[in-house]
C-alpha cells in the first residue's frame, strides 16, 4: 500500500532523512516513534507531497508521489491524515466538521455525507457531540474527530 525505497531529504545542509526504506501492506497498522526532530512528521508528509523529498522513491497503491505527472491533489483525497494539531475549523461544529471533505474533496452528497459521518461519530462513541464545535470538545475527542 505504502513503500519507501532509500527516501533521504535534506533542509539546506540538514540531512533529516537518510535512505528511509519500509513496505506498509493494506490494512497493517505501524508506528513511527523517535525523538523530537529525528524526522517522524517529515517522513509522514512526504507520503502526500507535502514535503519534497530529494532522493528516493515513494508509492502509494502503486503510484509514484516525486513523479511530476501524478495528480497529488487525486492522489491526496485518497489518503486520510491527521496532523499533530488535529486542524479542526473552529467555526464549524463537529458533524460539519467531517462532512466538508467528503462534500468538497470526495464530491460526496450532503445526505450520504451526513450518514457517513453519524456511522463514523457512533463508532467512535461521539455522536452525542455531533453539534458541538471542537473548543468544547477535550483533546482526545478532538482527535477522534479529525481522525
Amino acid at each position: 500500500m505504502i513503500e519507501f525505497k532509500n527516501v533521504s531529504k535534506w533542509y539546506d545542509d540538514f540531512q533529516v532523512l537518510k535512505n528511509c526504506s519500509a513496505r506498509i501492506e493494506k490494512g497493517e497498522v505501524v508506528v513511527v516513534c523517535g525523538p523530537s526532530g529525528s524526522g517522524k512528521s517529515t517522513l509522514i508528509n512526504t507520503v502526500n507531497g507535502l514535503a519534497p523529498f530529494q532522493k528516493g522513491e515513494i508509492y502509494v497503491d502503486d503510484i509514484s508521489v516525486g513523479d511530476p505527472a501524478t495528480n497529488l491533489p487525486k492522489l491526496r483525497s485518497r489518503i486520510g491524515m491527521v496532523f499533530q494539531n488535529f486542524e479542526l475549523f473552529p467555526h464549524m461544529s463537529v458533524i460539519q466538521n467531517i462532512n466538508i471533505g467528503q462534500l468538497k474533496v470526495l464530491g460526496r452528497n450532503a445526505e450520504d455525507a451526513r450518514e457517513r459521518s453519524l456511522k463514523y461519530l457512533d463508532r467512535v462513541g461521539l455522536l452525542a457531540h455531533k453539534d458541538k464545535f471542537p473548543g468544547l470538545l477535550s483533546g482526545g475527542q478532538q482527535q477522534r474527530v479529525a481522525i
